[in-house]
Order: structure tokens, then sequence, then C-alpha cells
């Protein structure tokens, strides 16, 4: 690895929906994240994936630095493997859709669902500071 910009992990991760209400219930019920903030002036909310990282969820908006909607493939949340098999039950409980995969070698287990606004949520039980190891 190069000596780089000593960044700590992902701040935050905006994703553009298209029913506010309907993602804040997606995320704050069937994924159990805490709802932490609501912008008055934006029709935007956030909410926390876990200590470090929190989602903003943004009705179709120009952000700062002329940010905006695009293409989206997937995003993954890390998961501890003792948690995985109570995630993918808390996800069938609430009617998701669910794809598991395990992965060869150490890279565990993941799970994945659809968000309301079509992305693809993972949770996913490699711990990716490995990579740094």
């Amino acid at each position: 690895m190069t000596a780089g910009i000593p960044v700590t992990g992902v701040n935050e991760l905006v994703l553009e929906v298209d029913d506010l209400d309907r993602a804040i219930r997606f995320y704050t019920e069937v994924l159990g994240l805490p709802l932490v903030e609501r912008w008055d002036r934006r029709e935007a909310v956030w909410v926390m994936a876990g200590e470090r990282t929190r989602i903003g969820l943004w009705r179709p908006q120009v952000g700062l630095a002329g940010g905006q909607g695009g293409a989206h493939v997937h995003y993954a949340m890390h998961l501890p493997e003792s948690e995985y098999e109570s995630a993918v039950e808390r996800l069938r409980a609430h009617g998701q859709d669910v794809q598991e995969e395990v992965f060869e070698g150490d890279r565990g287990r993941a799970v994945y669902v659809t968000d309301p606004d079509g992305h693809v949520v993972e949770l996913w039980t490699w711990d990716v500071a490995g990579h740094l190891r």
C-alpha cells in the first residue's frame, strides 16, 4: 500500500429516494437504524449505520458541491458474524425477499435486500480492514 490521505472510514453516504416516508420506514423499521437528523430546509433525513457512518435519504435535489443522484449498484454495511442469523430473521420478519451469499475463503457471508427505491443493501460479515493487515 502507498501512503495516502489517512481516512478512517466512510463518514456518510447519500441515497436519492422517491418517497421519503417510505424510505424512512425501511431504514428505521426494517433495518432498525436510528433516525438522527431531519432537515427542514431540504427533504432529507439521516440515519446512523454503526458508530461512524450516517446514511442520508434525500428527495431528488442538487446537494453541496453539485452532488445529485445517479446510477447506483449497491453498498455494504459490516455486520458481526454473531449477529448474522438474527439480522436475516429480522429482514424476513419484515417481509423482505433476502438473497444470501457465502464467499470462499475468509470473506464471510452476506445477505442482500433491496430498499424501496431499488438500492441494493448488503449486510456483510467480512471485515474489509483485513486488506490493510
